[in-house]
């Protein structure tokens, strides 16, 4: 008989006094769950026992999925609870942690995502780490059991193999950029074309985007893209690809016509069906991508999909008190995308409602049907339709009449989905994922040139500013800044995330304001990031502030450049530190960060894709960055608000003058003021004759 924990309550682990929704789920699992902690690893070190340590979020299916089928199992849990210590981590609590093992998953199977199941040894050196696995045998793959019971025989009998794996994986880790060597060029850095063209093997030209399913957003490297073309850097060619493969994205699957907001990413190689979760920072993508992308394709689709995410974030991911919750689940009543999917029958019965006096929508049903791409037999499993628009007949769609019915036909399927069983939304409220929100409003008011999509995003961007403050920023130093990885449910320690985040929002905030707070904000924050997080000896950025490395039960990693499930945050801080630059007239700015700056830009372009943040970082040289200097009363001038779409992140405006009855304006570089005038009218008139006309 199995002597049970003094630790143990009414649960089946030690999970029931956590206060994340994640560990909550797996309260009840048989198997021993320990939380992170000295505890757990203790034990392993005692008992000379490997650690399973799986990590996952709330709202994740195939976590669900994974609990349901092993986790719940009595012969599984079993198995662990024998030879195991198993550990359960929320990956919002612990970012760091996901990370490091998100490397090494990356290195086993060239992949990752969630669940992340990593077998350690007692110290957490990894010697396996994977995604999900069935509990029952599907083609070539091992079942969990089966992959359990290799890695307990491996642990126990071929330890030297194990020990070895693990160091050949912390020792890639440790260097930052993965495996491979750098990519050399002459000059600053590659062009843009050639780097489109460097990756147009991968360019799918039949379905768009790039690579095979699944197929993910690459949120950050499309907005280079779409800045590239703005800046007129990129070919016709390519740049059709890139419009293209954007405006596939939106007309299928992975966008919510008939609420709002992405979906995580497409299961197949022609967005049609989703992975139905969906996360907060990638509604942030989203709008960061498509304020700009209006500006070079002013389609219908374009502008309903930002003015539905608003109203998406606003009526079903804001709390009250201004913070926006983290994610909302693909699952309902047990099933994946069952919320969000219509039989046949199902849509003929919103078309029919959708129809009025005026505009009898039912003859033309067959057509309505092809539009939607809707079937008897389903795109999805059992008869069911993912909702999506048919990209062979957009010419027919974008028409004003057929585009007004299309509305009409969201607008009912919304009311129909009103009546079903929603899924759960995770109500916690993510420090850092909120300052990427907050962070895209203001490129939403900036960018967007449609009044309603703007006066929306302001009245959202106001209630979550004032919420930012109240809900994260609780634990202040003497320079005013966030100092702990917080969340509504509970702060800790701090990462960089939260602190580059914080600081590209209140950059981003003193540009629309012109309040000098927010620009004091920004550069106190950048400044500790320098002092506190840059590990100049090995020249790398790392996860946790310097003076904690000790803290943790494993040592303080570097972070890489590539793009994860967010935007790289080492690639946001060499552009926050050339804006900085700029804006505070300070050569030396971060100026300790410049060998790490040398480095990352030879290892950014052997992935471009998933280094879009690092392309938008490094595209341009110190000398392509310009301040413009205007009154704050510009602020509130529409031809001057109208104007700053066109300024890209090069230019970093500060509006803080404000001298009486001044209207005189500069544009400064790094150096000098190379030019400068009097009134609105004049500034436009200089900067781009042709548009001020």
């Amino acid at each position: 008989m199995k002597k049970e924990s003094p630790h143990m309550s009414e649960s089946l682990n030690l999970l029931s006094e956590e206060k994340s929704l994640y560990l909550q789920q797996h309260k009840n699992n048989p198997v021993q769950w320990y939380p992170y902690g000295p505890e757990a690893i203790q034990k392993a070190k005692d008992e000379n026992k490997p650690i399973f340590l799986s990590i996952g979020y709330s709202s994740c299916h195939w976590c669900h999925v994974m609990a349901s089928e092993s986790f719940s199992d009595q012969d599984v849990a079993d198995f662990l609870n024998e030879n195991f210590i198993s550990i359960k981590v929320d990956r919002e609590e612990y970012p760091d942690i996901d990370q490091y093992y998100q490397q090494a998953c990356q290195l086993f199977i060239k992949t990752g995502g969630w669940p992340l199941n990593a077998f350690l040894l007692p110290d957490m050196r990894p010697f396996f780490v994977g995604t999900y696995y069935p509990k029952v045998k599907k083609g070539e793959g091992a079942t969990f059991m089966e992959l359990i019971q290799e890695l307990h025989r491996a642990f126990t009998q071929d330890k030297q193999q194990v020990e070895t794996n693990a160091l050949n994986v912390t020792e890639a880790i440790e260097k930052g950029y993965g495996p491979g060597d750098p990519v050399e060029f002459q000059g600053h850095f590659p062009p843009p074309m050639a780097i489109l063209d460097a990756i147009k093997e991968y360019a799918d030209q039949e379905n768009k985007g790039y690579g095979e399913a699944p197929k993910f957003p690459h949120f950050a490297f499309y907005e280079w893209c779409v800045e590239q073309m703005l800046e007129g850097m990129v070919e016709k060619e390519f740049g059709q690809h890139i419009v293209d493969s954007i405006e596939r994205m939106l007309l299928g699957g992975m966008n919510d016509h008939a609420r709002g907001g992405i979906h995580r990413y497409s299961t197949d190689n022609q967005f049609m069906v989703p992975h139905f979760e969906k996360m907060l920072y990638d509604q942030a993508g989203l709008l960061r991508l498509l304020s700009k992308f209006g500006l070079v394709y002013p389609s219908p689709i374009v502008f309903d999909t930002l003015m539905n995410t608003l109203e998406y974030l606003q009526t079903e991911m804001m709390d009250d008190s201004g913070f926006f919750f983290s994610a909302q689940d693909a699952d309902s009543e047990g099933q994946e995308g069952l919320f969000f999917t219509f039989t046949e029958e199902e849509f003929e019965e919103v078309v029919n409602t959708a129809s009025n006096d005026k505009d009898d929508l039912t003859s033309e049903m067959e057509q309505i049907k092809k539009w939607f791409q809707i079937t008897k037999e389903g795109n999805f499993t059992g008869g069911l339709n993912v909702i999506s628009l048919n990209p062979t007949m957009r010419n027919e769609i974008y028409s004003q009449e057929n585009w007004e019915k299309i509305r009409r036909i969201r607008r009912q399927i919304l009311q129909e989905r009103k009546k079903r069983i929603p899924p759960a939304t995770d109500n916690t409220g993510v420090g850092s994922w909120n300052s990427m929100l907050l962070s895209a409003l203001v490129d939403v008011i900036q960018y967007c040139q449609v009044d309603a999509i703007k006066g929306k995003a302001s009245q959202i961007f106001n209630k979550a500013l004032e919420g930012h403050y109240h809900n994260f920023l609780i634990s202040k130093n003497n320079q005013g800044m966030m100092l702990r990885h917080v969340t509504t449910q509970e702060t800790g320690l701090p990462y960089l995330e939260d602190f580059v985040t914080f600081s590209e929002a209140m950059l981003r905030v003193f540009e629309i304001t012109g309040n000098p707070t927010f620009k004091d904000n920004f550069s106190d924050t950048m400044n500790f990031i320098f002092k506190e997080f840059y590990d100049e000896e090995n020249k790398r950025v790392l996860t946790r502030p310097k003076e904690l490395n000790d803290h943790e039960l494993y040592p303080n990693q570097p972070m890489g450049p590539y793009d994860s499930s967010f935007k790289s945050l080492p690639m946001t801080l060499i552009q926050l530190i050339k804006r900085g630059r700029v804006l505070l007239q300070d050569p030396d700015f971060g100026s300790d960060l410049n060998d790490y700056l040398d480095e990352a830009k030879h290892y950014i372009l052997k992935n471009p894709i998933s280094g879009g943040e690092g392309l938008r970082s490094l595209s341009y040289p110190e000398g392509a960055y310009r301040v413009i200097k205007a009154p704050r009363t510009w602020l509130q001038d529409p031809k001057f608000v109208g104007f700053m779409g066109y300024f890209l992140p090069r230019f970093v405006l500060d509006c803080t003058n404000e001298e009486e009855n001044s209207q005189t304006w500069q544009i400064c570089n790094l150096n000098a003021c190379e030019l400068q005038g009097e009134g609105v009218e004049n500034f436009i008139e200089t900067l781009t004759p042709n548009k001020a006309k």
